[in-house]
């Protein structure tokens, strides 16, 4: 199936699940796009130049998704392990065909201008000095606390110091005199931020994707959720590879499908904004620590709707906590507000997770996590129709699950 969608809309909603990663603090990678794309400006980058650094700075920080990295890259202006995710994102970018342009940028996005090595093109070179500079300006931000002027000296006083060394001074010059602008710092207000990008989306086309780039799209990020913890380690793609299966089983559309298995790769979006320690806590949550966690597929629904054409896909994404006693979570939804994708969806998570080898236990046998999933049909939780799809293929449907079978063809 062909999708026309906006990819700057795609990029720029996908983006906030990376920016999800600050939980308080969120649209980092927004500013640092619009502070690069604006300097950019005023040292008189094309258009094309201008609209690749707001990709780049929208995706920098893909190779974080842990919070523990993000309060370092925050709180500390050269943090020691920092070019570790900076490879881990080049990676990830170098894997999705529209992205891959972007990966040699964010390998050195914390590089220093002095270090760099004469391999190293001079364009890939000031891309990546560019993201470095705004993105250490905003930890500055974020350190500092405050944006009077006073305090916005001691910004640009820290980059001035760093001339030459950390940062190009043609750089660390033009922001200086970008940022003499009032409305330079007014811009970076989430309000001011979204209405900057929205008229930089609209002057964007549509483009017709197939479902393919879409899956490779949707892959990274599903790569990006699964590296926050141990717990989840490819979690998701067991879950979208055992949804699609269970799918063809039931005989459904190619493009219902599709749909499904997009949803899969993408429902666990949310729970980038879930910190580290609740994550990955091994014992029972508190009801403060629940409440956070009941919140993924809301948060999820919240950046995929911003996609023009995903409407149906955020829905059935949102909808993998739900049961069908209106006891899931976060909708509450009878059994009548549940379609078909969302049930096929919701078991194939459950069984996934009971299934999957944890760091705490040894994952459940199928038959062993058959038990539980018939438990819960009974208790009219789950849908008996999709459970006996998976007991009368239960053993490919435990492989599917436990060793994932992806076509990207």
């Amino acid at each position: 199936m062909i999708y026309n969608l906006n990819l700057r809309e795609v990029s720029y909603a996908l983006s906030e699940a990376l920016d999800y990663v600050g939980i308080d603090d969120t649209m980092h990678g927004k500013r640092v796009a619009f502070m690069s794309a604006e300097i950019g400006k005023k040292l008189g980058w094309s258009q094309s130049r201008i609209d690749d650094i707001i990709m780049m700075g929208m995706l920098h920080d893909c190779g974080v998704s842990s919070t523990d990295v993000h309060s370092h890259l925050v709180n500390e202006l050269d943090w020691d392990n920092s070019q570790v995710h900076c490879t881990r994102g080049s990676m990830l970018l170098e894997k999705v065909r529209i992205y891959h342009q972007y990966a040699p940028v964010i390998r050195y996005h914390h590089t220093h201008w002095d270090h760099f090595d004469e391999s190293v093109g001079e364009e890939t070179k000031e891309y990546a000095n560019l993201i470095y500079m705004t993105d250490r300006i905003d930890a500055l931000r974020v350190q500092i606390g405050d944006e009077s002027n006073h305090k916005r000296r001691e910004i640009e006083a820290v980059i001035q110091k760093y001339s030459g060394t950390m940062f190009s001074p043609a750089f660390a010059d033009m922001f200086i005199k970008t940022s003499a602008s009032d409305s330079f710092w007014f811009y970076m207000e989430p309000e001011a931020l979204n209405e900057y990008f929205s008229e930089w989306i609209e002057r964007g086309n549509s483009e017709a994707l197939n479902f393919e780039t879409l899956k490779n799209i949707a892959m990274m990020f599903a790569d990006v959720v699964d590296a926050k913890s141990a717990f989840t380690s490819e979690h998701t793609y067991g879950v979208a590879s055992l949804a699609r299966h269970l799918a063809q089983l039931h005989h459904l559309p190619n493009k219902t499908q599709e749909k499904i298995e997009l949803s899969a790769f993408f429902h666990d979006l949310g729970k980038l904004r879930i910190a580290d320690e609740i994550l990955q806590k091994a014992g029972p949550l508190n009801d403060d620590e629940r409440s956070q966690m009941n919140r993924h597929g809301f948060d999820s629904h919240m950046i995929l709707r911003k996609i023009k054409g995903f409407q149906e896909i955020a829905k059935i994404a949102s909808m993998h906590h739900e049961t069908l006693d209106a006891k899931g979570y976060p909708y509450h939804l009878y059994a009548d507000q549940i379609p078909i994708e969302a049930r096929i969806l919701t078991i194939a998570d459950v069984f996934q997770a009971l299934v999957q080898d944890r760091p705490y236990r040894t994952g459940l046998s199928a038959k062993e996590a058959y038990a539980i999933i018939q438990t819960m049909g009974d208790e009219h939780k789950l849908d008996q129709e999709i459970i006996d799809l998976l007991s009368a293929n239960l053993d490919h449907c435990y492989e599917y699950a436990r060793h994932p079978v992806i076509d990207l063809d």
